[in-house]
């Protein structure tokens, strides 16, 4: 069925049928070698033995030897159907290697085992191959090794010639040979198109999508319904235009190559449908320049366009909550020569871009005043600090929905604020180390794990007028099975005195930190046990795992006594 087995998982019959494959020419009727037919009906002797119960009066392969050799497989299961399921006895396998190994034969086409042997049969394979062309399985010019005999130096003409002009000649000697079977060698005959790939179909937008167009732009408007939207494949369709291009190439290649390595393409995800957008695509020539992506207001959200040189460059757009816009740019190379993949882009410069933007992000968010500055020491410790006022704790409680009378109303002079207060100061500083070098590329494919918040005994509610002080550090960063994750760990200060912790992990799907910088802190909490009677203290003085220090050997334990461990 295809699949790659070794002979102790293949039955009598496959086996025979394929020896048969590939010592029998089967468009020639011919076998490679005249020996090849000794080999395979002493094999099925071998079967024979290991199936008939009484031996026979004739032997299944006297009967073969002037039959097709097609069908010796199905002579075979004729005569004894339990070829076709059983598999190969150990004993057998071994009596197969040694048919392949046998003197005074032609060396078979194939390799049973990699065993010591290996190199000899693999030399005597390739030899026997290159010698008899018309032999190769499936007519396969991949499966034959070039070996440097008679005919290989018929074709060395030149001394010391350097491998790339070697096989620059197979190159351009093999485009000469297409150009005069297929164009009779006139090369200008030749047609040039954009790129090899299917030729552009005619698509029909939904009615509800409005369409205007001109020598110079193409603009698509939205409806503002989600269920009037076009599917993603038509409406990429649409885009791409009626023409090959490095647009069309882009919407329709189901993956990207990023770094030596394929990739979904994302970008397809990004360009779909969405409510109230207006797209519009520039042309230069008939062909897509720039495509634009507006919002209702005229707000540009994503801008996408290709230069001369092929290099693609895609900009997303953001507003923060103040007001200020950061971006996005992501590049891409168009490569129209490599028509399965002609979208190549970088890794690093991937994670570069998007560590760029989450800093933006971050100042545009918090630095405004203090401006952002990179952790790159795992053991740093963010600060931060904040005074709780009663405007910003009403306006917590309104986008909370905490509708708690102790935070609306002030009793004997004093208006209590919501414990999110810690969560506040302890989110600037998670999102700090998250942007870092410390927690490196990833940003946007951060999973929220958890969140636990601790209490210390006796801390007081917070109140209007309080100042709140955080530390924050890094608990851990290692590796798991879907990617990295980072554990934080904060300590709450309220005028001073700690109030609680708090402890978060965050997972970066599908990156990874290097081995030499995983880390984790452990912490052992500290027991304490009260041993009651004698008896107990007599069973915890028998283990051999305690001992006293030298300074509390006269002092012995008593009953009641708590014990730290």
């Amino acid at each position: 069925d295809g699949r790659v087995v070794d002979l102790e998982q293949m039955t009598y019959a496959e086996v025979i049928g394929r020896a048969v494959e590939l010592m029998y020419v089967r468009y020639q009727q011919r076998w490679t070698s005249p020996s090849y037919t000794q080999f395979v009906l002493d094999f099925v002797d071998r079967v024979e033995r290991r199936m008939c119960i009484v031996a026979p009066d004739t032997l299944l392969s006297s009967e073969l030897r002037d039959v097709d050799p097609l069908s010796f497989v199905e002579r075979v299961v004729e005569a004894y159907p339990e070829s076709a399921m059983q598999l190969l006895a150990s004993e057998d396998v071994q009596y197969f290697i040694g048919l392949c190994k046998r003197r005074g034969q032609k060396p078979p086409p194939f390799i049973p085992a990699l065993d010591a042997d290996f190199g000899v049969l693999l030399l005597k394979d390739t030899t026997s191959l290159s010698d008899n062309l018309d032999a190769v399985i499936d007519q396969d010019p991949q499966r034959v090794g070039i070996q440097q005999g008679p005919v290989a130096a018929k074709h060395s003409t030149v001394v010391d010639e350097p491998v790339k002009d070697i096989l620059d000649g197979i190159y351009h000697g093999h485009i000469a040979a297409l150009v005069e079977r297929q164009h009779g060698g006139d090369a200008s005959s030749i047609p040039v198109v954009e790129y090899v790939g299917a030729e552009p179909t005619t698509v029909n937008l939904l009615a509800n999508v409005d369409v205007q167009e001109s020598e110079t732009a193409r603009v698509f408007s939205l409806p503002v319904g989600t269920e009037q939207l076009p599917d993603m494949g038509s409406w990429l369709l649409v885009l791409a235009g009626p023409h090959k291009s490095w647009l069309r190439a882009l919407l329709t290649t189901p993956t990207i190559v990023q770094s030596g390595k394929y990739v979904d393409n994302y970008v397809r995800r990004m360009l779909r449908a969405r409510p109230g957008r207006k797209v519009t695509v520039q042309l230069e020539g008939g062909l897509p320049s720039l495509l634009t992506i507006a919002d209702s207001a005229g707000v540009v959200e994503l801008m996408l366009g290709c230069n001369a040189d092929g290099a693609i460059r895609l900009t997303v757009y953001h507003t923060t909550l103040a007001g200020i816009v950061v971006q996005l740019p992501i590049e891409f190379s168009y490569v129209p020569s490599q028509c399965l993949t002609p979208i190549h882009g970088s890794k690093q410069q991937e994670d570069k871009s998007v560590m760029e933007f989450s800093v933006a992000l971050w100042s545009a968010n918090f630095g405004q005043t203090t401006g952002y500055k990179d952790i790159v020491d795992s053991t740093t410790v963010a600060r931060t600090e904040l005074v709780i006022t009663e405007e910003h704790s009403r306006a917590l409680c309104k986008v909370v929905g905490n509708r708690a009378w102790q935070y609306a109303f002030a009793k004997e002079g004093v208006l209590y604020a919501p414990l999110e207060f810690g969560q506040i100061g302890h989110t600037k500083d998670l999102l700090h180390f998250l942007q870092s070098s410390v927690f490196g590329p990833g940003t946007l494919s951060v999973v929220h794990l958890y969140n636990d918040v601790v209490l210390e005994d006796g801390a007081r509610m917070f109140q209007v007028g309080d100042t709140l002080s955080v530390a924050s550090h890094v608990d851990g960063l290692v590796n798991i099975g879907p990617g990295k994750k980072l554990s934080l760990r904060t300590a709450v200060y309220c005028q001073g005195k700690k109030v609680g912790t708090i402890r978060s992990a965050f997972l970066g799907r599908s990156h990874y930190v290097d081995t030499s910088r995983a880390f984790e802190r452990c912490r052992d909490e500290r027991l304490t046990v009260v041993l009651p009677s004698a008896a107990d203290v007599a069973v915890l003085e028998s283990k051999e795992w305690f001992v006293y220090r030298e300074a509390a050997a006269a002092a012995r334990l008593e009953p009641g006594t708590p014990i730290e461990f």
